[in-house]
């Protein structure tokens, strides 16, 4: 007989905690003693133990495979210029070509922490003081933990059902030897249930002292809109496997595969309703302390920015609902890394080592945003930072990772940002740059499309949509009006592409939206007409007005006769050192560097074509300027062209009517021990 199997494993065999944790998750009295009285003892105690589970998701999930689950890299907006790879097979819409075991360890990890955590709640749940302090109507600390525990181990389960789609459930801290796949839409259900049970007995943050480093009820408050919004929203489900939905009856779009359809169950607009409810609740009548952040005190008067300026500081943002917490120096802290502003690699100074996988599609930089729009330059940066000469260095489009290809990068993460960029202990793949998990921002506009899907307010989600812009912008100047419908939808779709880009959520609203082959699509002959015309003409200038180039002309300066390397801040379109602006390099103060005074560098010719053979090309080059290769690397370089083709979404050639097919694989050994009852769909492979 085939041996049990032991899919979860019981509290009492745990160890407390990783390395890493911040110091009050280490401060355990008695550490060699595990009995669950003792682990329970007090609320601290308890707490203690499930910073074990925050820790091992922030060890082993929340990096998503260091490129958060591919998510950023396989939008309309986002992309990678590595290439050839395996490395973004599934942004890509290719399941074939991944591995069975690609996504392993994630899969692991997060069941982790779903059992770990609802255990914890468990035992929280039989203590006498727990249920004393249940009755009331206002939270405790053990309320407060018990909600926190149940929070985690729901939300890791819906990251299970976000990335894998259906798979094994409710088999937490059990010996079983006989497992099947549970529908997606009744984990959904199930884990919504746990946290409407849970979240009235947790504190909003600010209060009993929880900042968005620890789950609180505003957060839980916001993940039921959230699930319950991709729950009534479109996806793709399977039909490979006979009654696996139950009763859920669904309308579906395109053609079924035979293996899987894009669907939308027929009663959405139960959970659009719901996603509209507590998404206000979080917004509105719970968020605490948490804010959209409106104002800026400095000279460059970017709240948008400011956001972004506290977490490169390392420090949470008072827009954040929750964030995981990292070290500078210590264990998985390598957002600032693997998709932050591109860095050389180089031992003159090997902290600014950058890979930058999310690479910004052409197109979005020059397109997207709108004249004023304060988020365009702060959220992409056509430069990087060179560690051999700690100079600011043009990204060359094509293929390449760091500083050597790819082009522009997101600039949300960026180590020459923050208030001191030389952080102590920091090291290239250890930054201490806290994970965003959701801020306000996100919030307010997924409330805005539960709203605007439902039509209970059209004028409620302009309005939300309205907040936004009007920080974007620094006025009423630029706000939407009289819109409803599809009009409505689309406008918010938008907003949160240019709020959102580079966080993993774009990829998310163009699969609910179910017009994800649509934007797939668009995005491609955008890019297919942009490489046309500049083979054709050595220019294409976008319906923004803003014109790509084959070349551009750049000059190492001295920002306003400044001795040292200036990180830059507002855009001055009159100079060319400073716009596009938020980028420049921090002065790192190496001894290597110290014999190239000037490091920041001037661009001309970026959003405007300059004739290479004219009077103010001939002009520039007779002041220093150099001419630089640009927009003709996407069409004279095979491997370039090859690149952008397979990377900006080929998955849905082809398959221009079916079904996206962006889920990971379970793992081998879950399939191989199920005795036939669970398999990979979606085309992934199963050996």
């Amino acid at each position: 007989m085939m041996k049990n199997i032991v899919l979860y494993i019981c509290l009492a065999m745990l160890p407390f905690m990783f390395t890493g944790c911040s110091s009050d998750y280490l401060d355990v009295s008695n550490a060699g003693q595990s009995d669950d009285a003792f682990v329970m003892s007090s609320p601290d105690e308890a707490f203690k133990t499930l910073s074990w589970a925050y820790a091992e998701y922030r060890q082993g999930a929340v990096h998503g495979g260091n490129y958060n689950w591919q998510d950023p890299l396989g939008s309309d907006a986002g992309y990678m210029s590595e290439f050839p790879t395996a490395n973004n097979v599934i942004a890509r819409l290719q399941p074939e070509a991944t591995a069975v075991n690609s996504a392993m360890g994630l899969y692991n990890s997060l069941n982790v922490v779903v059992a770990r955590a609802a255990r914890i709640a468990d035992l929280i749940s039989e203590k006498e003081e727990y249920q004393a302090d249940a009755e009331g109507n206002v939270p405790t600390e053990w309320t407060q933990v018990y909600g926190e525990a149940r929070t985690l181990s729901a939300y890791c389960a819906w990251e299970l059902v976000r990335h894998f789609g259906d798979v094994p459930f409710g088999y937490d801290n059990q010996i079983v030897e006989e497992y099947e796949l549970t529908s997606r839409f009744a984990i959904m259900d199930s884990i919504i249930n746990v946290l409407k049970a849970a979240e009235s007995q947790m504190y909003v943050l600010g209060q009993g002292g929880i900042t968005a480093e620890r789950l609180s009820r505003t957060f839980a408050n916001a993940l039921i809109g959230e699930i319950a919004l991709h729950a009534g929203g479109w996806q793709t489900i399977r039909t490979d496997v006979p009654g696996l939905y139950g009763d859920v009856q669904f309308e579906t779009k395109g053609t079924d595969d035979g293996a899987s359809v894009y669907a939308r169950r027929t009663d959405y607009m139960t959970y659009i309703t719901m996603a509209e409810q507590y998404l206000s609740a979080a917004v509105n009548t719970h968020s605490g302390s948490a804010t959209l952040v409106t104002s800026d005190s400095r000279e460059a008067n970017n709240p948008f920015q400011k956001v972004w300026q506290e977490i490169n500081s390392r420090r949470i943002s008072p827009e954040s609902l929750f964030e995981i917490g990292t070290v500078p120096g210590t264990g998985n802290a390598e957002l600032g890394y693997s998709q932050g502003r591109a860095g050389g690699r180089h031992n003159n100074l090997a902290y600014l080592n950058t890979f930058a996988a999310i690479r910004i599609i052409p197109s979005f930089l020059y397109n997207a945003f709108e004249p004023g729009d304060k988020r365009r330059d702060v959220s992409m940066v056509v430069t990087g930072s060179d560690a051999a000469t700690g100079r600011e260095a043009l990204v060359p489009l094509g293929v390449g990772t760091r500083i050597g290809g790819g082009g522009p990068s997101i600039n949300k993460w960026d180590k020459n940002r923050g208030d001191d960029p030389d952080y102590p202990n920091v090291s290239f793949r250890a930054t201490g740059i806290n994970y965003v998990i959701m801020r306000m921002a996100d919030a307010m506009l997924m409330l805005a499309e539960a709203k605007a899907i439902s039509g209970s307010d059209n004028g409620g989600a302009v309005a939300l949509v309205n907040q936004i812009r009007e920080r974007a912008f620094g006025d009423a100047n630029h706000n939407i009006a009289g819109l409803s419908g599809d009009a409505l939808l689309d406008a918010i779709y938008n907003e949160r592409k240019l709020e959102l880009v580079g966080e993993g959520d774009v990829r998310w609203d163009m699969i609910r939206s179910g017009k994800f082959n649509e934007r797939a699509i668009a995005v491609r002959q955008e890019m297919s007409d942009m490489i046309a015309g500049l083979e054709a003409n050595g220019f294409y200038t976008f319906p923004s007005g803003r014109t790509i180039s084959n070349y551009v002309w750049t000059k190492y300066v001295q920002v306003d006769g400044n001795s040292e390397a200036v990180v830059t801040q507002s855009p001055d379109p009159s100079n060319p050192a400073l716009y596009p602006g938020w980028r420049g390099i921090y002065e790192w103060g190496a001894e290597a560097h110290e014999e190239y005074p000037a490091k920041n560098l001037a661009i001309k010719g970026l959003y405007e074509y300059i004739d290479p053979d004219g009077a103010e090309a001939a002009a520039l080059e007779a002041d220093g300027y150099q001419k630089v290769d640009w927009g003709i690397r996407v069409w004279n370089d095979p491997n370039a062209k090859a690149m952008l083709n397979a990377a900006i979404l080929d998955g849905v050639v082809g398959r221009e009517t079916a079904a996206p097919r962006y889920f990971h694989p379970m793992p081998l050994t879950l399939i191989d021990q199920s005795k036939g009852n669970v398999t990979n769909g979606y085309g992934l492979p199963n050996q």
